[in-house]
């Protein structure tokens, strides 16, 4: 498997896949989900937010895709302190005016303030601190330890090698608490969001890293 930066013309391949692996994920369901009446519509929703999201992390250099054999099978965002801060007008630039309509109708501001509550806690552990901020498996391939050698093989060396000390993450279901416990990440808080009287757990993880 080959570990690399994105590039822009994989965007789109990138957000379809991430759409469809988060497609059922509790974070998304429990919350926004609810204020959509058809799933064509949530779907849409969910590609658009992907598009935004991916096109603005790739023109800073922060999304890595792991291959093999021309096949994408999974995508990373990473964060640190020393990268670049993302701004509103770098995801207005990248498409973000086509998520205006979802602010009206279905409490998108209220829905990314959740996001944002979320991530915030975990990035305060340090300078030196790595973040995960996104690891999706292509839906193909889950099932086949792909997550984890993505971790072990190619994230926690790369952050090493940039100095980092720590990489935290966050996640919204015990199956995943549980895999990343396997894979050596201890509990730091855990807490439940609301979104609108909707509520989801949100666990936050790091792992220590040796020099």
């Amino acid at each position: 498997m080959n570990f690399r930066h994105a590039v822009m013309p994989e965007i789109k391949q990138l957000s379809e896949l991430t759409a469809t692996a988060f497609n059922d994920y509790a974070l998304y369901q429990k919350t926004i989900r609810q204020t959509f009446r058809h799933e064509a519509a949530y779907q849409q929703f969910m590609q658009r937010l992907h598009d935004v999201h991916i096109a603005t992390n790739v023109h800073q250099q922060k999304v890595f895709i792991v291959e093999e054999k021309n096949k994408i099978l999974a995508i990373v965002i990473l964060e640190a302190d020393t990268l670049p801060k993302t701004t509103l007008w770098q995801y207005i630039k990248n498409g973000g005016l086509k998520m205006l309509p979802y602010f009206f109708h279905n409490n998108l501001a209220q829905f990314l303030a959740l996001l944002d509550e979320a991530e915030k806690l975990p990035q305060q552990q340090s300078q030196a601190n790595w973040h995960v901020n996104l690891l999706a498996v292509n839906p193909d391939n889950q099932g086949q330890h792909i997550g984890s050698r993505t971790l072990t093989d190619f994230i926690i060396p790369y952050v090493k090698s940039k100095g980092a000390q720590s990489l935290s993450l966050i996640t919204n279901t015990q199956r995943n608490v549980t895999f990343y416990q396997k894979n050596n990440f201890k509990i730091t808080d855990e807490r439940t969001l609301d979104f609108k009287g909707q509520q989801v757990k949100n666990w936050s993880l790091v792992q220590m890293l040796a020099d």
